[in-house]
């Protein structure tokens, strides 16, 4: 979305297909000045490796087919901005083709990493070799981690480094106490939250646990948000009974931004099922040092890495329930520690971690390729 945002604003005519994986959205919109075109060839609202894979090759088919009616509907050839493998195929089939004037290759994932925990070595073996010989035809790759960066440039130089930050003016201008008035939230508790997709690998199962161990604290758990995990978590919730656990359906990205605002600490936890969550640097990262609330890591990853480097949060070192419950109140214990937690990761997204950053980077790219 910032993405397509930036570059409508800079001028540029946006067109954007997506596979619509859980039939959420209309098949055709105008989203911030950009056309979007949703696709769903398979409902992946029931989780499988075959059907993920089903959905991909059937999207890929899609993306062919509306992209050659793009190019003759505007009788020129488009940049394609391909957003990690299901999109680069058949981009590069395009690309071959010169029916597009560039590629850039969106790269937010470890892909054989991803492909290895999904299925087994010997097919994410396969993709690994299919994304390497995709990526000499790419004219620009952007990714979204230093670990990720490091390796597409073995195969291709031309690697910039964008990270996935909120932009400064989208955060509300509001306190602590103030949004917790307006979400109902408890003034007085320690709150820990989690705002985002409740899916595979976000450790929600390993959140409950905490908060029954929690339960006679002050400590106040929120978790806002919708996914193919989200009835299941709903339903676990609701047999713990517990009146320090809140539950909210998605919301809208300002209130989502205002619930983060309302935290302590914000849970940045992921299940180590696959090599790429170890190096991935997800928007929940970087939200929460934006809105100034401290984050919660696991010890081992490039999260915990910048983690240490900012000394803007925690770094776990197990993933047993009652170390993490430990930890949670030691920082609840110590406000002077929290504070300057939360300082420091407020300082690092004003200097460096912002999307106003990060786009002038992205519309430089685009006027190189267009230069070039």
């Amino acid at each position: 979305m910032q993405e397509t945002q930036a570059l409508v604003r800079a001028g540029y005519d946006v067109f954007v297909f997506a596979w619509d994986r859980y039939a959420e959205f209309p098949s055709r919109e105008v989203v911030d000045g950009a056309e979007v075109r949703s696709f769903t060839p398979v409902n992946l609202t029931r989780f499988s490796g075959f059907r993920l894979v089903l959905g991909g090759l059937l999207f890929q088919i899609i993306l062919v087919l509306e992209i050659l009616k793009l190019v003759r509907r505007l009788k020129q050839r488009p940049i394609i901005h391909a957003h990690d493998l299901n999109t680069l195929l058949p981009s590069c089939i395009l690309r071959i083709l010169r029916l597009s004037s560039a590629l850039v290759y969106d790269c937010r994932e470890l892909t054989y990493g991803v492909y290895s925990g999904w299925f087994n070595p010997l097919v994410a073996g396969m993709v690994r070799v299919l994304e390497e010989r995709c990526l000499r035809y790419a004219d620009c790759i952007i990714t979204v981690s230093d670990w990720i960066a490091n390796y597409l440039r073995a195969f291709n130089p031309s690697v910039e480094l964008i990270y996935n930050c909120p932009r400064l003016r989208d955060i509300p201008g509001i306190s602590r106490k103030e949004a917790r008035l307006r979400l109902a939230l408890p003034q007085g508790a320690f709150i820990v939250s989690y705002v985002g997709m409740i899916r595979y690998g976000c450790r929600l199962e390993l959140l409950l646990a905490v908060t029954s161990l929690l339960k006679d604290q002050n400590v106040h758990f929120v978790v806002v948000g919708d996914g193919p995990l989200a009835a299941e978590f709903r339903q676990a919730a609701n047999r713990a009974k517990n009146a320090r656990l809140t539950v909210v359906p998605r919301v809208q990205r300002e209130m989502a931004f205002s619930y983060v605002i309302a935290s302590d600490l914000a849970w940045v936890l992921y299940q180590d099922q696959n090599p790429s969550l170890n190096v991935a640097m997800p928007w929940k990262l970087f939200e929460s040092m934006a809105c100034g609330v401290p984050v919660m890591v696991g010890a081992g990853t490039l999260r915990a890495r910048l983690v240490e480097k900012l000394k803007c949060g925690v770094i776990l070192e197990s993933d047993e329930s009652s170390e993490i419950a430990e930890a949670i109140l030691s920082l609840a214990n110590d406000p002077e520690r929290h504070h300057k937690m939360r300082i420091a990761g407020k300082q690092a997204s004003i200097t460096e971690f912002n999307w106003e950053a990060m786009s002038r980077k992205l519309i430089d790219i685009y006027r190189g390729l267009q230069g070039a």
